[in-house]
């Protein structure tokens, strides 16, 4: 009996143990990050996001296949070996040399035939003009380029990505600080009104005010939490984390955003639009999008010049140095050469060149409308980004006063009422008020310091945000 237990103890042992390597080597515990700060987040993003590591691979694929492009026009050098076997039948049939055997006869012919044959040979092949293979180089050095630019913005998106997330985590947080301290507020103001209401000194209709407050409080809460949570786990899929990894940011805006934002509320309506005042070309070579726009243009039109190599010759050089076909793998003295330069003119293919011509030509023409439409595009999303800073400004201004109104209306009301002067719902109004002046503050600071961001990133200055 002791026996049978001390097995089953062993292999519970043998179990627990196997569940517990198995645990630590299939689920990997999730990185916890210290206190992330907005330049450490964007460098954790600039490294380990998905969209940059694909945009990097992207670029050096196109670098390498700009290289190949230029190695189809180089000699290709080949060694070729080949072994047959044939029946006896068809070697008999194909033998001639067997009927020449006889030593009287005044020749001989070499046998050339075998069952068994070895053929070995170098064969160089080169291209002398082929325009498929030239305009190929344009084409992948323009693809090079695209890359580039697209790879450039895709790391500028990315930075534009995690500083809007970031104001919108550090808005978020300070929302909810807000709506938790009026809630602990109602909650106190409540428990008061119901004291009174018990004592006889306030009616249920006040106590119920204050309620139906406190309830409305609440539900303002779960709304900032569940708005916080997602701005957090948006952020978290930026930089790599766990999306529903506890995030711990510093908790302020970085100073050298603030001057930057400090800069452009100084500046007036007519200084504003003097900054998007730029020709097309201006505002190409600054936004990293347009720029990559502008180089998919360039590629569609290449591509329809390279449809036109259908119609033109192609010229190569062939040279083969080999042995003669013998019964051994080794090779004889007998080594043939042979130099051809081929010459290929197209006269008649069904009309398939004159349709790809086609083709490419309205794929270009496509392309370049798209290119033009992005310009204007963003010449309007540039006009609605100023008209929005200079419409939040204005709002700011009004919201510090506003603030200031009723802070001081606050403590009026709020005095009078603990002297009898002023009413539960006057109280309760001018609590209100105030609470929703300092959310608005609270949206316009982060809204215009985004609103700053996103000129920056348009006008390709996003990295002037960033120390």
């Amino acid at each position: 009996m002791f026996s049978k237990n001390r097995s089953i103890c062993l292999h519970f042992i043998l179990i627990e143990f196997f569940f517990l390597v198995f645990s630590c080597f299939g689920n990997v515990p999730d990185e916890t990050p210290g206190l992330i700060n907005m330049e450490t987040a964007i460098n954790r993003a600039l490294s380990l996001n998905n969209q940059v590591k694909a945009s990097d691979y992207a670029l050096k694929q196109a670098a390498w296949d700009k290289r190949r492009a230029w190695t189809m026009l180089f000699p290709v050098l080949t060694f070729n070996s080949r072994y047959t076997w044939i029946d006896d039948s068809t070697f008999a049939l194909r033998d001639f040399s067997r009927y020449f055997q006889d030593p009287n006869l005044p020749f001989t012919i070499p046998q050339t035939v075998f069952q068994e044959s070895y053929v070995s040979s170098f064969d160089l092949s080169m291209p002398i003009f082929n325009g498929n293979l030239i305009n190929g180089l344009s084409i992948a050095s323009t693809n090079e380029d695209l890359f580039s630019k697209q790879n450039i913005y895709t790391r500028d998106n990315i930075i534009f990505q995690v500083i809007k997330s970031y104001l919108s985590v550090l808005k978020s947080q300070e929302v909810l600080r807000l709506q938790n301290e009026y809630l602990n507020l109602s909650q106190l103001n409540y428990e008061k009104a119901l004291r009174l209401f018990e004592a006889g000194r306030w009616s249920k209709s006040d106590a119920l005010r204050w309620q139906i407050e406190l309830q409305k409080q609440k539900s303002s809460v779960i709304s900032s939490e569940t708005n916080l949570s997602n701005t957090i786990a948006v952020l978290n899929r930026l930089l790599n984390f766990n999306v529903h990894q506890e995030l711990n940011i510093e908790k302020r805006i970085p100073v050298h955003l603030e001057m930057q934002a400090n800069e452009i509320q100084q500046k007036n309506k007519n200084e504003l639009f003097n900054e998007i005042l730029l020709s097309d070309d201006e505002l190409v070579t600054v936004n990293a999008a347009l720029n990559a726009v502008m180089l998919g243009e360039k590629m569609s039109r290449l591509q329809y010049k390279n449809a036109y190599s259908g119609f033109m010759p192609r010229i190569s050089l062939d040279y083969s140095y080999s042995w003669r076909e013998n019964n051994t793998i080794a090779l004889d003295d007998y080594s043939p050469q042979t130099l051809m330069i081929n010459f290929s003119l197209p006269l008649f293919s069904s009309f398939q060149d004159y349709t790809a011509v086609k083709s490419s030509y309205y794929a270009y023409k496509k392309n370049q409308e798209e290119y033009y439409d992005q310009i204007k595009n963003t010449r309007l999303i540039l006009t609605e980004t100023v008209n929005k800073i200079l419409n939040i400004k204005t709002q700011m201004e009004l919201s510090k006063l506003n603030v200031e109104f009723n802070q001081l209306n606050y403590n009026t009301i709020e005095t009078q009422r603990e002297k009898g002067l002023a009413s539960n719902i006057d109280f309760v109004d001018a609590k209100v008020n105030l609470q929703n002046a300092l959310l608005e503050d609270v949206s316009n600071r982060y809204d215009f310091t985004s609103a700053v961001v996103e000129l920056y990133y348009l006008l390709g200055k996003i990295h002037k945000l960033v120390e």
